[in-house]
């Protein structure tokens, strides 16, 4: 049976009840909604998890308190999306545009961020344990040192194995 890791409560946002997310933002591109995975791998049940494709346009979408997990957001356009409460767990963010977005309180645990830009992003209460970054991350100003907030530097990594 698949075990997924859960990150400390700390890190854990409050879950809103399971709702489907406005998109109104996404111009109708790119959004494909699949049926929900079983709740004893979800913890959700009765929800609909978002398969959103690489390079998706998604600027200004509200995806606020959304469980995203496992969502490939590779070079995706999220330009002041709304990410407020959402999970992302071991979603994939590889070069995706994330200026100026909303993503306070949210959970990126596991989350890949390599090459991907943060610049002017609002990430008060954002949980990024064991998330992936580069030197080609651009973070907001005073986000301070990222391995203090428990980010794992991709350079680092790769030097170790």
């Amino acid at each position: 049976m698949l075990q997924t890791p859960r990150p400390p409560k700390k890190c854990r946002p409050p879950l809103a009840k399971p709702m489907a997310p406005d998109l109104s933002g996404n111009r109708g591109r790119q959004y494909i909604p699949y049926p929900s995975i079983p709740a004893k791998y979800s913890g959700m049940p009765n929800f609909m998890h978002y398969c959103i494709g690489p390079g998706a346009d998604l600027q200004g979408a509200d995806l606020s308190n959304a469980d995203l997990r496992w969502s490939n957001f590779r070079s995706a356009n999220l330009k002041r999306a709304k990410l407020t409460g959402s999970i992302l767990w071991g979603a994939i963010l590889t070069n995706a545009d994330l200026q100026e977005a909303d993503l306070s309180h949210a959970d990126f645990t596991g989350v890949d961020l390599v090459g991907a830009n943060l610049t002017g992003a609002d990430v008060e209460g954002t949980c990024f344990l064991g998330a992936r970054y580069s030197k080609a991350t651009k973070f907001p100003k005073k986000f301070g040192d990222p391995e203090r907030k428990g980010m794992v530097s991709l350079n680092e990594s790769m030097q170790l194995s």
